[in-house]
């Protein structure tokens, strides 16, 4: 019995000697990246050759390649708008690539913490080679980075000549300024966010069965929904108002006969084109079904007007016809 008891015990320390607890003095994992998607979330620049810079926050691992540098003529890479937390000792910086390394780079951090407002040395590879597929360093004073600033002066190429460095994505792991997959999964903090029972999109466009939406919502296909509302600017009834000029039907005619479509009412082409706003277009029917209940009011008061004449008219006959009669008796007597 004593013997298992110590074996047990034995095989405890061992599985607690073997394990690392993460806590806000050790670095955690890739998914607490504070970079993901930083072009959306931050500000980043960059001088000298260039790369599609989303592809190095995606968080898709794949290389993307800057040609043409060279010490003269560096790659510089800089972020700004950091979350000017405490990185204790947490804190990682670093790049990862599959192909055509960085030799020569340099890395640097602005710290603000307790107003130092100076940019520090994260690591500094520009005067000598380095040579792994990837780096990460511990940041060596710790404070509040609210800038990153990543600076490649030389890569190998598959011919043994410098030029070209593979990136596959910049990292900032941070054990409290983020938390897991932060700005990179819809559920954390980024472009979506959960606001309470709410899921908010941020900032850009959706696209749904679109790949490049230029409104806040695009949508390839049909909306089914038991209500829409549209908030609209202004309405139409500034028709019904004394100072409004109500176009007379020649005028109506006229503008169909050389134009083709009523006026202010956009054309078959113009719709096939650009589409229609349902705000306006209905502000505009509106319009027009105004229009058509003044011009109605008006001819029901012309109709009333003739009928009263037609009745007069009736009188009139009634009151000539008995006076004929009277005449004709007076001639046969």
């Amino acid at each position: 019995m004593k013997k298992t008891i110590l074996c047990f015990a034995f095989l405890l320390c061992q599985i607690i000697n073997g394990q690392t607890f993460s806590t806000n003095l050790t670095p955690v994992g890739w998914e607490h990246n504070t970079l993901f998607n930083a072009t959306t979330r931050y500000t980043v620049t960059q001088q000298g050759p260039a790369v599609h810079l989303p592809a190095l926050f995606d968080g898709g691992m794949s290389p993307f390649y800057i040609s043409g540098i060279t010490p003269s003529n560096p790659s510089v890479i800089l972020i700004e708008g950091l979350s000017a937390l405490h990185t204790q000792a947490g804190a990682w910086v670093g790049w990862t690539t599959r192909y055509l390394p960085a030799t020569r780079f340099k890395i640097e951090g602005y710290d603000e913490y307790n107003s130092a407002n100076t940019w520090r040395i994260i690591a500094d590879y520009s005067t000598v080679d380095y040579g792994g597929f990837n780096f990460s360093v511990r940041i060596p004073v710790v404070g509040g980075y609210t800038k990153l600033k990543f600076t490649f002066y030389s890569g190998q190429d598959y011919n043994g000549g410098n030029g070209t460095v593979g990136i596959s994505e910049l990292f900032f792991i941070h054990p409290e300024a983020t938390y897991p997959y932060a700005g990179l999964l819809a559920t954390a903090q980024g472009n979506w966010q959960n606001n309470g029972s709410d899921l908010v999109f941020n900032t850009g466009n959706v696209g749904m069965g679109i790949a490049k939406p230029n409104n806040k919502l695009d949508v390839n296909g049909t909306i089914h929904a038991r209500e829409v509302k549209v908030d609209v600017e202004k309405w139409s009834d500034f028709v019904f108002k004394k100072e409004y000029s109500l176009p007379t039907l020649q005028e109506v005619e006229k503008h169909i006969t050389e134009k083709g479509h009523l006026e202010n009412i956009p054309s078959e082409e113009e719709v096939l084109k650009n589409g229609i706003s349902l705000g306006e277009m209905n502000s505009k029917l509106l319009q027009k079904i105004e229009e058509l209940t003044l011009y109605i009011i008006h001819q029901n008061k012309e109709i009333e007007v003739l009928k009263n004449q037609e009745k007069s008219n009736a009188a009139i006959c009634i009151k000539v016809e008995e006076l004929q009669n009277e005449i004709q008796k007076l001639k046969t007597k």
